[in-house]
């Protein structure tokens, strides 16, 4: 129907697909890139990824129950709170399983699921029932973009989907972006801007980015930071 047809418009017109015209609607033109080989990403902007990192660690609470996405700035985080005790981590992720079970320090569980070629992750449906099976203080999740109305998104719909019943499992969301993910959109939805509680971003992020009721954290540069 007539009706129908302009929802549908006005949804992708929303999510930058299309730009409505006079009697119909238009390709928006916009291209939208591919996320970059997850060997690529673990050096780029790795600063920035372990400045974002001990930001994040010092909302971890004693205690929490965390879920934790595969993703190159959550492996940084997850460096930082490596040695805290008392905390519970539930991820996807194969490397950062890898990374904590050594230490003892922190109990890890691994997501059961199906391995991806690119990405050292377990993904599909036996992961999204695993999430479904626990309650988390926090979801720990980090995107290939952000934008301030559209709110956070992957590339592939299999991360996005993990991402977001992460999200409906936990309590709080903490989301982690460098500044070159602010304003960025990519293909999948993950979750709207309301439904994230800390967006902990870098030094050079304009100071102006705000949520619609979470809080905005910047991460001092590593080389000040003090302990």
């Amino acid at each position: 129907s007539r009706e129908t047809i302009r929802r549908d418009f006005l949804d992708l017109e929303e999510c930058g697909t299309l730009k409505r015209v006079h009697g119909g609607a238009v390709l928006s033109g916009r291209q939208i890139a591919p996320e970059p080989a997850f060997s690529d990403r673990l050096t780029a902007n790795a600063d920035a990824k372990r400045d974002i990192g001990k930001e994040a660690a010092a909302h971890i609470q004693p205690g929490s129950t965390l879920f934790i996405d595969a993703g190159t700035t959550t492996l940084a985080f997850v460096r930082e709170i490596l040695f805290h005790r008392d905390v519970r981590i539930i991820t996807n992720s194969i490397e950062i399983a890898k990374l904590v079970a050594p230490t003892g320090n922190l109990e890890v569980l691994l997501l059961g699921g199906k391995p991806h070629a690119e990405v050292p992750a377990t993904y599909g449906e036996l992961t999204l029932s695993e999430v479904d099976r626990f309650l988390a203080d926090f979801a720990v999740i980090s995107p290939v973009g952000f934008h301030p109305t559209r709110g956070a998104t992957d590339y592939e719909l299999h991360e996005a989907e993990v991402a977001r019943r992460m999200i409906r499992c936990s309590k709080s969301c903490i989301m982690l972006c460098h500044s070159d993910k602010l304003t960025i959109e990519s293909r999948v939805a993950i979750c709207r801007p309301e439904e994230v509680d800390h967006l902990i971003t870098d030094s050079k992020a304009d100071r102006g980015f705000s949520l619609p009721r979470g809080e905005v954290h910047f991460a001092r540069p590593h080389d000040t930071d003090v302990r």
